[in-house]
């Protein structure tokens, strides 16, 4: 593709870009086309497409760069270095040109193919700072998360969000740039600092009560069903930047994100328990509890073993679906077909059945 054949694709992109929708893709030759697939066939069109190869060591740059010859609204980065997919983040938000950002990762897809333009809808023309949505889960329980009112406020996003990965979440560009709001490198859980650090700072929320991308659990070679030792320390790292955090926030705010510190203090040697057993069983990931943490409210906690006042604010109840009749809420069918393809019958997939609820 020559120089001018470029800038003619870049002219026939809309001035004003509605979405920026960014993916990150690192070793996926046989499986980034689907999530590709699953932005390009959106019957909403205002938008671009940009996505991060990390230095991949086998085809993925090829693959990318054929979707960017053929359809002007991809445009291919290609990291010079293995930067980790935080960093390969943060670049691609300082090329976006589009009013919100829509993270995906390239072994995920976007819901359906109405999912932007639903989206857009939610947004409307006073769209807010940061926007809660919905995930669907294939493989483990096959259960979808879905935000509602009660669990989509600022103090119950901070004390326990009901889905930490920012891919369930819209964002509005210009906040994450006022704001410095950017994901830290060469970390795991980097998406919990960021999605607290935002809930603290954005002016205006908003949520939707549906989902907007497929989730798909126990890839092998993923990186968060691969358990290893800097899955155990980065758990305190979280909290090093979390206690950071702690001086940004307003004061009203001081004791919601003091809760959620806590909470996750206490329930650490739980974790490394999981991800330690994992690796002595060479088992494929980790099996660890959704969080359902509590408010502890702004009295001091002692680390020894008591209970919480039975007068203390309940669990922040987290809407959770299983595609099963007897469940509480059950999942409605697709009525309209999944996007692109099932990634899940792609190569390097493999689908693990466990029976905890998570």
């Amino acid at each position: 593709m020559n120089k001018s054949e470029n800038t003619e694709k870049v002219e026939n992109q809309p001035e004003n870009l509605r979405f920026s929708v960014i993916i990150c893709a690192y070793n996926l030759e046989t499986i980034v086309s689907t999530s590709i697939k699953s932005v390009l066939e959106q019957k909403y069109k205002n938008f671009e497409l940009i996505v991060v190869d990390d230095c991949s060591k086998d085809n993925t740059l090829k693959v990318l760069r054929e979707f960017e010859e053929k359809d002007s609204r991809v445009r291919v980065i290609a990291n010079k270095e293995n930067s980790g997919p935080s960093i390969s983040r943060n670049i691609a938000v300082e090329q976006a040109k589009g009013e919100y950002i829509v993270y995906l990762d390239g072994d995920d897809t976007l819901y359906s193919k109405n999912t932007l333009k639903k989206i857009d809808e939610i947004l409307g023309e006073d769209g807010a700072d940061v926007t809660y949505f919905g995930v669907q889960y294939v493989g483990g329980s096959n259960k979808a998360y879905i935000p509602t009112a009660e669990n989509s406020t600022r103090e119950a996003r901070i004390v326990c969000d009901m889905h930490f990965p920012v891919a369930s979440k819209v964002w509005r560009r210009e906040f994450l740039n006022k704001n410095n709001i950017k994901f830290i490198g060469g970390m795991y859980y980097e998406d919990m600092v960021y999605s607290i650090k935002a809930a603290i700072l954005a002016e205006k929320l908003k949520y939707g009560a549906f989902p907007i991308y497929i989730y798909y659990r126990n890839r092998e070679g993923s990186i968060m069903s691969t358990p290893n030792l800097k899955r155990c320390t980065d758990m305190y790292l979280v909290m090093y930047y979390l206690m950071e955090l702690y001086e940004q926030t307003p004061e009203r705010l001081q004791p919601y994100l003091m809760s959620f510190i806590k909470n996750e203090t206490f329930s650490i040697p739980m974790r490394l328990d999981a991800v330690l057993k994992s690796m002595k069983d060479k088992t494929f990931s980790p099996v660890i509890p959704k969080r359902q943490y509590v408010y502890l409210g702004e009295e001091p906690t002692a680390v020894n073993g008591n209970e919480i006042p039975s007068d203390s604010p309940k669990v922040i109840p987290i809407s959770t679906s299983a595609n099963t009749e007897n469940h509480r809420i059950p999942v409605k069918p697709i009525e309209e077909k999944m996007v692109a393809d099932d990634i899940s019958k792609k190569g390097g997939i493999s689908i693990l059945k466990f029976d905890d609820k998570n």
